[in-house]
């Protein structure tokens, strides 16, 4: 796995420039110049990140992309864990890693400094941690899922429905044991304490995150996808074809 999230990684830094800076990128490079703890349409890790991208690279097109290239290759080696942790052997390991590697949407967006670089990663780990709390019995891995819940939150405010779904989920099988635990209680509320400077700017600001979508729902800026036209789009990003 170690080979091939190195190879991932050096791709994209030896591709970081050929292409210019992405519209989005120089809205967050502008963020990162007013540092808060929101923004009207993301949380604040995006602007931090850009800022510290900024001082410490300039205006360096591979060290604005480093970071996102290298969230990149931890993705690719965290799915061969993860594919192992289920019972997948070398062969299946290899293939799932190959698989994110040759991804068109995971090319774009370990290319770009956005979001979107950081997300799957977070999400990966979080079912890292799930399945190894599952699999070894072990409530401690909660703490460390719930740390990453706050950080995914503070990241992109989707991850919520990653922890939703893994919250009924759990109540919903075997795993509900793991609610008797102190370590899930106490995993849940650093999420929420690692979450809560956000929340407050957002309660502090009236929700424009809120009001943002309900703009643009309004004026029908956003493609409406069907929810089977949704699914089906998704798995081209992914690279998969079909024929209907």
């Amino acid at each position: 796995m170690l080979y091939l999230a190195t190879a991932k990684f050096l791709f994209h830094l030896l591709t970081a420039s050929r292409y210019g800076i992405f519209r989005d990128e120089l809205y967050y490079l502008a963020c990162g110049e007013h540092l808060d703890w929101g923004y009207v349409d993301q949380p604040p890790v995006i602007g931090l990140v850009a800022w510290s991208a900024r001082r410490i690279f300039d205006d360096s097109l591979i060290g604005l992309r480093l970071l996102p290239a290298a969230a990149g290759a931890a993705t690719v080696w965290l799915t061969g864990k993860v594919t192992r942790e289920i019972g997948g052997g070398s062969f299946a390991q290899v293939i799932a890693a190959l698989a994110v590697v040759a991804a068109p949407v995971f090319l774009i967006m370990h290319h770009w400094l956005t979001m979107n670089a950081f997300e799957p990663l977070i999400w990966l780990a979080g079912a890292w941690c799930v399945i190894r709390a599952i699999n070894q019995d072990e409530p401690r891995y909660w703490i460390w899922l719930g740390v990453l819940a706050g950080v995914g939150l503070e990241n992109k405010y989707t991850s919520a429905f990653f922890i939703a779904g893994v919250v009924i989920s759990i109540a919903l099988t075997s795993g509900r044991r793991f609610l008797a635990t102190k370590e899930y209680w106490l995993g849940a509320l650093l999420g929420a304490v690692i979450f809560l400077p956000n929340l407050i700017w957002l309660v502090r600001h009236d929700f424009p995150f809120l009001e943002l979508m309900h703009n643009i729902r309004r004026t029908h800026r956003d493609v409406v996808r069907a929810p089977l036209a949704f699914v089906l789009d998704q798995a081209q990003n992914s690279g998969i074809e079909f024929s209907l």
